[in-house]
């Protein structure tokens, strides 16, 4: 991984401490050892002035010790008889245990059995320290314990041997083993700790039990130096360790015999050790805790022969796997970290390192990092590739570079990229340059579709190419990192350097335009795709430019900025750029896929047979009548002939018997839909939307089986389904939203699978006259039948379809599974009670003028819209207060969701008690004022006329007061359940109230971590989060305490909305705290516009305690004009 090292080495670090007995070996061996040590770069901590000082080592050898990676222990005669050796030599062996330093024992003209078994002078120094300190044998025997235990490490016996040979033999092994640790200076790398941190969290070191875990990512993304930086961090706390890089490699070019030699010998430290066949593993490391790490592993056979279990190795080992394809580490149920590319900070951080070493205007240095970053997209490979070369240029030579960069990929980083591409199959290949060139960015089930057409085996071919980090899948659309997309055009570039017509695919349009223009398409070309939006000539598709191509898989002309949604303006902007000869024809024995964008002949060629054909698009066609007669093609499945305004009628569809996709938008000529359309069994989509011409459909009977999805919006004159038309038993949605409909057919009440209705403005038939309305508001409105067949409907929409009185409309409360139901802009006075429909969240009725009354909801009701609703009296609360939230997508910490209401008026409820012009409220609660009738808060501020999403409330922070001198705690936040934000909206003709009702049971649904005692709390405060704020203007915000009656069954609480907007209005019976601001406009006056007591009122600044007042910044009172609170407490709590 290109990690980039933003700092040296630690002060204080050694690479060896040695520990030696200074009359021995000072003046000899040890110097010698020492200068070698330091003349290969070994940094080499020794003692200079080791003299006898006791038996206690300073603290400062103590840091040494610890902080070198090897300790080299020169055994001499004497050693022993030093007191100061000892104790380091027992300091070495405990760092040994619990840092994982490694031990070298030197054995100078010593018998290493001696100093095991304590004879000779060793015996004799420890006698003398056992006479010496009677009162410390315990000491002792710690060190005859420490002397066995170093005997017992390999090592060097310097007996018989050539000393220089020797000194040099032990640094090379020193050397070697720091040179397998140190890849350079891995402290502060971009973006190391954090991934380090991820992996050692799977790895779980903590643990004594065997773990193997993957590093897995794309060629390139840093899996090596994440796990050679692992490595080194860990290494010390096993006893066996090893390190083997490229180990698939190293299988192809050596053999598995070989490579389980090179393993073996690695963990065993034994150079000369030699195989004739396969072995086990099991037996020679079954008892060693060991690390492993296997680099670039490609081949299942790896997993087999040199990991194979976990019980191969003993207690506390971990192996660690880095590859490219996830499926070796799935399959043998490995878990795995996936390496994540560079942010842009750490790439910037990473190009910033090596800048230093160059001289850049900032600016130009921003430039070139901004571009740099842009084409790397993550990848830290490319980055390091890019760095040296970009940075040693001018400006205008790394801009040219950076655009030769767009058409040629740099050759390092296509040689890292392509291993996995070559490790794939014939027809994976096919998959991954499909992709590449054409269906990047396509949803993944349409592009399915045609690989399986091609014979691609697409659903285990993409599986692969995701294991192997070659693509993803975001969104259900296809990804792929640009310089992999890059790998594969440059793939497709070398097949053919010179000869455009060679290539498999053609994407850009001027090699397009040259193959068609010079007739040098050949066989080998299997896809074209020509976008139009760029070229700036016509180009001709004739039948000679294709004659050449018999192996032509995939062909699509298209406009890649979309088509605009007002269907004549798009017709006007087109200027189609491709003219299609009068006798256009092509080979289609190949092909699948075929997308001619504003094809400009009036129907397909009379020979057109394209048998393998699986889509067929042509938007913005100028097809009058797409083939005569009847053509096979049993293999298409979707057809598209959207916005193809000359269209007159459907072709023959009978042997295009597979077909399941069936698009027909924007084709306003369209008036007749050919019979065979009845007979497609397989048929799931069916969109006729904005066929204005069309008035019907074929006759009965109807063996549309497998229709799932039917759209008629907009066909204005579409007046009448067929007869017996509900045969339709798989239809889960219908839209006839502003058709001519003016019933629902009784057929369609059997379907069953049914989930979405929608008939908005359906008010029947245009009228006969121009001069008169479609239909005037006092006729008769949509005609509903019985609906209980429509068990599974969530939704329906029966918006501006003339609703009134008279319409059936208790056929609604048999709607069990509804959910939705948008009954806006009708002209009913009132409507059934509601409470039936259990799963009823959303109930929209703005614009409904005649409404007076809001019908009882369900408790599971969320959000009501009664924007516009100009006659609304009333608003029962029946069962609000018990209302489930069923949906628990919100996570975040003290979360409490709320039902929503939207309904007109000036003023705030009477109930909503504590009211201030500005967005924090603070009331003081009185004594008593929870109980057991206590339902909930009420949060409301008042919307004025003319909004849209301006005014409106995205949140209230809340937080309360446990004591009247206590600060506020216990914050939480009240959110719409389903905010009006998201909603479509009329322009609000009036002031409306918006309340936030949140029961007392969200808090135990949604909190539960927060315990509140309610009997405790004395203040609440609310601050109303306003969405845009700087453009809106909210007249009142307030909030409320709702009770409930002693009776609930018989007297359900009622909201008296028709109080709101008049003039004055008796306060209610019960109440709690009354927090009235005065302005100075204003009469003097209660919320009734009765007289009070001015003394009863304060000014913010006066001495009444500031809780009762509407909280505002101390640091702006003296630039505020002064407010007036009158306060009144009513006792009598419900």
């Amino acid at each position: 991984m290109a990690f980039a090292s933003s700092s040296s080495s630690s002060q204080g670090s050694y690479d060896v401490f040695l520990s030696f007995r200074g009359e021995d070996t000072r003046n000899n061996f040890t110097a010698h050892l020492y200068q070698e040590l330091r003349t290969k770069g070994i940094n080499t901590f020794i003692d200079d002035e080791k003299l006898e000082r006791g038996g206690v080592i300073s603290p400062a050898l103590v840091t040494a010790i610890e902080n070198s990676m090897f300790s080299i222990i020169v055994l001499s005669e004497n050693y022993a008889s030093s007191k100061w050796c000892l104790e380091e030599l027992v300091k070495v062996l405990e760092c040994m245990k619990t840092r994982g330093q490694r031990v070298l024992p030197i054995f100078y003209n010593v018998d290493p059995s001696d100093v095991k078994k304590h004879r000779g002078k060793f015996g004799a120094a420890l006698a003398e320290h056992e006479k010496n300190l009677t009162e410390n044998m315990e000491r002792v025997q710690i060190w005859k314990e420490a002397l066995t235990q170093v005997a017992n490490l390999s090592g060097w016996d310097s007996r018989n041997k050539n000393e220089p040979l020797l000194i040099k033999e032990i640094v090379k092994h020193v050397l070697n083993k720091l040179l397998n640790i140190c890849i350079g200076d891995t402290e502060k790398l971009v973006g190391i700790d954090a991934r380090i941190q991820e992996i050692k969290m799977r790895l779980c070191l903590e643990l004594d039990d065997v773990r193997m875990i993957g590093i897995w990512g794309m060629g390139g993304i840093g899996k090596t130096t994440l796990a050679r930086v692992l490595y080194n961090k860990i290494s010390r706390q096993f006893e066996a360790h090893s390190f083997l890089e490229d180990v698939g490699k190293v299988l192809a070019n050596e053999g598995l015999i070989k490579l389980q030699q090179i393993f073996l010998s690695s963990l065993l430290e034994e150079k000369d050790l030699t195989m004739k066949g396969l072995t086990s593993i099991k037996a020679r490391l079954h008892s060693k805790k060991a690390l492993v790490v296997l680099d670039n592993v490609n081949d299942p056979t790896i997993f087999e022969c040199l990991i194979g279990n976990q019980d191969w190795f003993g207690r506390g080992s971990r192996i660690i796997i880095t590859t490219r394809d996830k499926c070796l580490l799935i399959s043998h149920d490995v878990d795995y970290y996936e390496v994540p590319e560079f942010n842009s900070g750490e790439a910037y951080e990473f190009i910033k390192h090596h800048s230093l070493k160059h001289e850049l205007l900032r600016g130009d240095f921003m430039e070139l990092s901004t571009s740099m970053i842009g084409y790397a997209q993550g990848l830290p490979l490319a980055l390091k590739v890019l760095r040296p070369i970009l940075f040693s240029m001018s400006k205008k030579e790394s801009g040219n570079q950076l655009d030769k960069l767009k058409s040629t990929l740099n050759k390092k980083i296509e040689e890292v990229l392509r291993i996995s591409y070559d490790g794939l199959d014939d027809k994976e290949k096919n998959i991954f340059l499909d992709i590449a060139c054409f269906f990047k960015g396509e949803d993944k089930d349409y592009v399915i579709e045609i690989l399986d057409g091609c014979g691609f085996f697409p659903l285990c071919g993409i599986r692969t190419l995701i294991n192997k980090s070659l693509i993803s899948i975001s969104g259900n659309k296809f990804q792929m990192h640009d310089l992999i997309q890059e790998m594969g055009l440059e793939i497709i570039r070398q097949q053919s350097l010179q000869e455009l017509g060679k290539r498999s695919r053609l994407l850009f349009h001027e090699d397009i335009s040259d193959v068609l223009k010079k007739n040098t398409g050949s066989e080998k070309i299997e896809g074209i795709f020509l976008n139009l939006f760029h070229l700036q000539e016509t180009i001709d598709f004739t039948t000679q430019a294709f004659a050449g191509m018999s192996k032509l898989r995939l062909l699509k002309v298209y406009q890649s900025n979309k088509i605009s949604r007002n269907f004549e303006d798009t017709f006007k902007k087109e200027n189609f750029k491709v003219c299609f000869s009068s006798n256009f024809k092509f080979c289609y024995d190949e092909l699948r896929y075929l997308d001619l964008y504003g094809y400009s002949l009036k129907s397909l060629p009379n020979d057109f047979n394209a048998k393998n054909l699986v889509h067929l698009n042509m938007p913005c066609s100028h097809i009058k009548q797409l083939w005569k007669g009847i053509k096979v093609l049993e293999k298409l499945k979707c057809m598209d002939l959207s916005h193809s305004k000359y269209l007159l009628e459907t072709p023959n569809l009978s042997r295009v018997i597979n077909l399941e996709r069936l698009v027909l938008e924007d084709c306003v000529s369209l008036c007749k839909v050919h019979p065979s359309l009845r007979d497609l069994k397989n048929l799931k989509f069916l969109s006729l939307k904005n066929c204005n011409m069309l008035k019907s459909l074929p006759s009965s009977p109807y063996d549309l089986k497998s229709l799932e999805t039917l759209i008629l919006s907009g066909c204005s004159k579409f007046e009448q389904f067929p007869e017996n038309f509900g045969n339709l038993e798989m239809l889960k949605e219908l839209y006839a939203d502003g058709t001519a409909l003016r019933e629902l057919p009784s057929s369609l009440s059997s379907l069953r699978n049914l989930e979405i209705l929608s008939f908005e403005g359906c008010k029947g038939p245009p009228s006969a006259s121009w001069l008169l309305p479609r239909r005037s508001s006092n006729s008769n409105g949509f005609i509903l039948h019985n609906l209980s067949g429509l068990c599974s409907l969530r939704k329906l929409d029966l918006s501006d379809c003339n609703l009134s009185d008279e319409t059936n409309l208790s056929s609604l409360v048999f709607l069990s599974s509804l959910k939705d139901l948008h009954l806006c802009g009708n002209n009913f006075v009132t409507l059934p009670n509601l409470s039936r429909l259990s799963r009823l969240e959303h109930f929209r009725l703005e614009n409904c003028t005649r409404l007076q009354e809001l019908p009882d909801l369900p408790s599971n009701i969320v959000q009501v819209d009664a924007r516009n609703c100009m006659s609304l009296k009333n608003v029962s609360l029946r069962n609000v207060q018990s209302f489930l939230l069923k949906n628990r997508q919100i996570r975040d910490q003290n979360f409490v969701l709320a039902l929503e209401m939207l309904t007109p008026g000036s003023r705030l409820p009477d109930w909503i008690r504590y009211q201030s012009s500005g967005e924090e409220v603070i009331a003081e609660l009185p004594p008593n004022w929870f109980n057991s009738n206590f339902l909930g808060f009420g949060f409301a501020n008042v919307v004025p006329k003319f909004s849209t999403h301006l005014g409106f409330v995205a949140l209230v922070y809340c937080s309360l007061s446990l004591s009247r001198s206590s600060d506020f705690t216990h914050g939480f936040k009240v959110v719409p359940y389903s905010s009006f934000l998201w909603l479509d909206r009329h322009m609000l003709m009036l002031d409306h109230v918006e309340l936030l009702y949140v029961p007392l049971s969200s808090f135990s649904d949604w909190c539960p971590w927060v315990h509140i005692n309610w009997y405790q709390v004395t203040h609440i405060k609310a601050f109303f989060g306003i969405v845009f704020p700087e453009f809106s203007y909210v007249r009142r915000y307030g909030i409320g305490l709702a009770y409930s009656n002693e009776d609930v069954n018989h007297n359900p609480p009622v909201i008296q909305f028709g109080s709101i907007s008049s003039a004055s209005s008796p306060p209610p019976n019960k109440s709690t705290v009354v927090l009235t601001e005065i302005h100075d406009e204003e009469p003097s006056g209660g919320v009734d516009g009765s007289e009070l007591d001015n003394s009863g009122y304060y000014t913010a600044d006066e001495g009444e305690p500031a809780e009762t007042a509407c909280s505002k910044d101390p640091f702006e009172s003296e630039m505020l004009p002064q407010k007036r609170f009158k306060c009144s407490h009513f006792q009598d709590i419900p």
